[in-house]
Order: C-alpha cells, then sequence, then structure tokens
C-alpha cells in the first residue's frame, strides 16, 4: 500500500470536474438501453484510473457486462450495445470498421456506438461513411464525441493524453488538435485557473492556437470571466517545433531514463525484472510513478548520477529509526514508535523497490553502447566530429539497431546543421533501405522531412549556431548532484525551451527583444491580453506544449520554478501538454509499420 498524502489529495481534486463529465457522457450512451460491452484503447483505460474512474465505475449497474481492451483480437460477447472509446486517428478509424463488422457478423442485433475521445472530427466522419458507407451497413449507428480533454498527473502537470498528436499536427497537418487545445485552455479558465492576463504563443502551431482561443473567448462574451479569481498570470503556449531537438536526446533524470529505457504511460511503468520480495509487485503488475511514491518524488528530478547517494542515505535513515526500538524503555515512548512504523516500512519497501529498478538502469548506463551513444548526440550539440557520428550511424544500420534509435540521431543531426550533405542522405537512405527494407524508410523519411525533422543542407546554414552561444544551451561544468542550471537534465545540455520559459518568466519584456531567446527560436509569436487583475500574491504561470513534452523536460521547468520561488519573486508553475512524450515514442508515431530487423 502506499500511504496517501496531501498531493495525491490536490490531483484528485484536480481531476474531479473531468471524471464526473466522463461518467456523466458515458451513462447516458447506454443507460435503459439494455446491455452495453464497452471497447477501449489502453492509454484512455490508463489516463481513467489517473482519474480515478476504473472499468467497474463505467457502469454495471446500468448494463455494461464487460470493458475490453480494443485491439486486435476481438472479445465475444454478446450484448444489446456495443460501445468504442478512441482518438479520431486514422489508423484507428480504420481499426474500428473492421472491428465493428467482425463483432456484429457474430451479433447483428447490436446497436454499435462510436465515442472519440475528446472530440469526433468531421475527416474521421467522412473516412467512415465515403470509404465503408457505415450509415448504409448500420441506420443505428451513433457518433459521439466524448469531453475527456484532460488529465492532472500530478498537481502541477498536465496532459490532454493524445499520443499520436505530434503526428497529427506536424506530419498529418491536422489542426483540430489545435481547435481541442484552445478549447482545453477556455475551459481552464472558465473552470479552474479563471481568466489569464497575457496568453503567448511561440510558433505557427502555438499562434494559430492563440488565435481560435481569442475567437472563443468573444465568441463566449461576458460569460468567459467567471466569479472564479484570476489564479495565473501568464499562459505560454510553444510549438514542439520551437525546439524539436530536445527529446531526440537521451533524457538523463531518473524518470527521464525510466521512460527512455521501459516507457513511462500515464505515471506506470512495467519491469522485465524483479522488485525484490518486499516490494508487493508482481511480475507483470505496472508500477505507479508519481508523487504518492514519496522516495520517487525525491530522486525523479535528478540526474540518474545522483540518485544512488539519496537512496544509500534514505535507507540509513530507516535503518536509524528501526534501531531506535532498542532505546524504548517506556509505554509512551513504544507507543510513539509504533506511531512512526507504518510510515518507515513503506519507506523501506520504496527503497527497496527503486533500489532495484536503480540497480538495472546502471547497467545500462555503464555499458560502452550507451556511453559511446551520448558522447556523440553531444558531439552533435557541439558540431564537433561528423564524420565520426556519421561512421557511427552507418555502424548503427549495419548492425540493425533499433530503427527509431537511428532515426534520432539521424534527425538530430540533421536539425542541428540546417540538414544532411545530400551524397551523404542518399548514402545512409539505401544503406538503411537495404537494412529495415524499402517502403518502410521511404516513408518515414517521407514524413520525417514533412515535419521538419530531416532535410538536405541548402546552403542557407543553419540558425543553431546563434541559439547555441546566445541561450547557451551547452554547460560542461554544471554538477549533476548539486546543479546550479538547467542543463543538468542532459548532463551539459539545456534545453532551448526550457531557457526561454525561464527568461520570459524573469523577465516577460523579453518577449519584445529582438535578440533575446524567444525571437532567437524558430516560428511566429502572437499575444493575446485580458482585462483582468490577478488575485494570487504567489505568481503562477502554465507552461503549455504542443506536439508534447519530455519527462526531464518538466523536471527543467521544476528546477526553474524552485529556482525562482528561492529568490525574491515566488512562482507556481503548472505544465501541460497534449503528451508526455520520449524521442522513441516520437518518431516511432511517425513510423507506419512495424520495421523489420
Amino acid at each position: 500500500m502506499t500511504l496517501p498524502n496531501d498531493t495525491s489529495y490536490l490531483v484528485e481534486g484536480a481531476n474531479q470536474v473531468p471524471k464526473q463529465e466522463f461518467l456523466s457522457t458515458l451513462s447516458r450512451v447506454y443507460e435503459g438501453h439494455g446491455t452495453a460491452i464497452v471497447f477501449i484503447e489502453q492509454h484512455i483505460l490508463s489516463a481513467l484510473n489517473r482519474l480515478g474512474i476504473a472499468a467497474r465505475d463505467f457502469g454495471r449497474d446500468k448494463g455494461v457486462i464487460g470493458v475490453f481492451l480494443f485491439q486486435n483480437i476481438i472479445n465475444y460477447v454478446s450484448a444489446d450495445n456495443v460501445v468504442y472509446i478512441l482518438n479520431p486517428d486514422m489508423s484507428n478509424v480504420r481499426s474500428v470498421v473492421v472491428h465493428l463488422l467482425s463483432y456484429t457478423q457474430r451479433f447483428p442485433s447490436a446497436k454499435p456506438t462510436i465515442l472519440y475521445v475528446p472530440q469526433k472530427t468531421l475527416i474521421a466522419e467522412q473516412v467512415m461513411e465515403d470509404e465503408f458507407k457505415l450509415s448504409q451497413r448500420f441506420p443505428t449507428l451513433h457518433i459521439a464525441s466524448l469531453d475527456l480533454d484532460y488529465v492532472f498527473l500530478e498537481e502541477k502537470v498536465f496532459t490532454m493524453e493524445l499520443p499520436l498528436s505530434f503526428k497529427s499536427v506536424f506530419a498529418e497537418g491536422d489542426l483540430s488538435n489545435l481547435t481541442w487545445i484552445a478549447r482545453l485552455l477556455l475551459k481552464l479558465q472558465t473552470g479552474r485557473f479563471g481568466a489569464i492576463r497575457h496568453i503567448r504563443g511561440k510558433g505557427s502551431h502555438a499562434a494559430k492556437v492563440v488565435q481560435l482561443l481569442q475567437r472563443m473567448q468573444n465568441d463566449t462574451g461576458n460569460d468567459f470571466i467567471t466569479d472564479i479569481p484570476s489564479e495565473v498570470e501568464t499562459l505560454i503556449i510553444i510549438d514542439r517545433s520551437v525546439d524539436f531537438i530536445t527529446p531526440l536526446m537521451t533524457q538523463l533524470t531518473y524518470e527521464g531514463l525510466i521512460d527512455e529505457l521501459y516507457n513511462i504511460e500515464n505515471c506506470e511503468a512495467q519491469f522485465p525484472f524483479s522488485l525484490g520480495e518486499s516490494s508487493g509487485v508482481g511480475a507483470s503488475e505496472r508500477v505507479l510513478l508519481n508523487s504518492t511514491d514519496r522516495m520517487f518524488a525525491e530522486i525523479r528530478d535528478k540526474n540518474f548520477a545522483g540518485v544512488g547517494s539519496v537512496l544509500y542515505q534514505k535507507s540509513l535513515w530507516v535503518k536509524q529509526n528501526y534501531d531506535k526500538r532498542k532505546e524504548v524503555h517506556h509505554l509512551k515512548e513504544l507507543k510513539e514508535f509504533m506511531k512512526g512504523l507504518p510510515e518507515m516500512q513503506e519507506m523501506h519497501r520504496l527503497i527497496g523497490i527503486h533500489t532495484n529498478v536503480a540497480t538495472e538502469i546502471s547497467k545500462t548506463t555503464q555499458s560502452t553502447d550507451f556511453r559511446k551513444r551520448i558522447l556523440i548526440e553531444q558531439n552533435i550539440i557541439q558540431q564537433i566530429s561528423e564524420s565520426d557520428t556519421l561512421k557511427y550511424i552507418e555502424d548503427l544500420v549495419f548492425r540493425k539497431e533499433k530503427f527509431e534509435n537511428v532515426l534520432r540521431l539521424l534527425a538530430l543531426l540533421s536539425l542541428v546543421n540546417g540538414g544532411l550533405r545530400e551524397r551523404e542522405l542518399l548514402s545512409l537512405k539505401e544503406n538503411m533501405m537495404l537494412a529495415y527494407g524499402i517502403p518502410h524508410v521511404i516513408t518515414t523519411f517521407f514524413l520525417l522531412e514533412r515535419c521538419g525533422l530531416l532535410c538536405v543542407q541548402s546552403g542557407k546554414g543553419s540558425s543553431y549556431r546563434s541559439v547555441f552561444k546566445q541561450l547557451q544551451t551547452w554547460n560542461a561544468s554544471v554538477a549533476d548532484e548539486q546543479p546550479n542550471d538547467t542543463a543538468y537534465a542532459y548532463r551539459g545540455y539545456a534545453p532551448p525551451l526550457v531557457r526561454m520559459v525561464d527568461t520570459l518568466l524573469r523577465n516577460p519584456q523579453a518577449w519584445d527583444a529582438e535578440d533575446d531567446a524567444v525571437s532567437l527560436l524558430p516560428g511566429e509569436k502572437k499575444e493575446l491580453l485580458n482585462d483582468v487583475e490577478v488575485a494570487a500574491t504567489t505568481k503562477a504561470a502554465i507552461v503549455f506544449v504542443i506536439g508534447g513534452i519530455t519527462a526531464s523536460e518538466v523536471s527543467a521547468l521544476r528546477f526553474v520554478e524552485e529556482r525562482l520561488s528561492s529568490g525574491a519573486t515566488p512562482h507556481r508553475l503548472f505544465i501541460g501538454a497534449t503528451d508526455l512524450i520520449s524521442g522513441n515514442r516520437m518518431i516511432r508515431s511517425l513510423l507506419p509499420f512495424e520495421p523489420s530487423r
């Protein structure tokens, strides 16, 4: 069991609105219409768990007889209604048609309902009608929206849980995501934070969101200003394209490395090794990784190099507290000792879990292959030893390393250098087609180029050098254990996105400066001002990233918040994104299908 703390109650409170909205909408779909079976995407079900909604809460008393994951293997359970809960991605649109046809072939009388999260889209409905004629096949088909547009994972971290938002926005040009973001930001103002005084967007998509938000506020009229006191001074909306480089770098915080190596989804991870007999975690169970785990909360944001010493110090603390039982001589002392015993036992269990995880991670981080990759990434960032980098990438291709690992380095090199020389790019592409298959490589290269992650050098040079110098994105002297710079999260590399946020929070006038962080980074900017007074004594800001944010960037932003709060201007920083991403998940979302190896 995990002992409750104040943070868990704060998160639960922040999630009450989306929780009630979801359950209310869902119950209206099948209540009073007989039995129902629900098929739902895994990541949406995980998000619902964070809201405190389990499968049993879907309404067994209202006729729901089964909740199953939406996957290729179909659970054939007879019901009067079959309900699908999905994101309206094109891959899902086609998959749900196949799934529905198969299910209704077995149970022809089942009435189908498709609930798209957070909103149904015109293009999804058009594809279903134009390609599959679903309204003719299923006259009773009901397609609707299920308004689940944000989940607070922590007290000050929320996401929209849109794992394909990066591909949708940057590769496919689907602007419906931008409308959803604007709706969410309006909802957060009218129902959670009050009207926000300064709303700023950096990057073309962020500027579009500001424009949409302004239109929505105007349409809402006076109702936009609610009785909720204005809590937030500034909202900074940022395109992922403003800083494509950072997600491609290997994360080096504790939480970031867990995500890189084992994949964190909705604050949960499954480890392919034992966490110890005393952990209380089974071999196939997922482990909750958020601030309810007090040990994880203390080490999640640290550079991995400093995690071992913290775990050791905590284990000494637990041992010293256990040893105090030898000093107990009176009943009153025994009562005091027993009062603190559950906390010590829980901390002992958590230390054991994270010691096992850290031990397994260190096997990777101490390996020759891992150290070499980090060195290559740092060489790319510093624009040195390009020939060694190309040779290393060629060697990865020759060894048929994971496709996404190769593409991450290739895209990183292209972004930093303003593209690759045509001859080198063609040579790499040919070798990759031999290693991974022609269709995989051609389609993926097309999508990488469309996103702006890969290109041929045009002769204009790269703007990265000026960004590198002005924002000081490389700091070789940063300390791992007692850092004084956000560069600690990537052991020397400071994320430009974080540098920009830090600059704007310290000096809001930097927004208009021609030679400061905002102007140096790519993309247009747009601003919206609301004439409101902020009631809070501590300044609060929201940073929202379109296309996703990494765990290590979140750690770096927390570092910014902590440093600001230790100075003369205390800040509270809320962090939002379309999804929490890693470089592998970002690249993998662009792969048309699993590459051959």
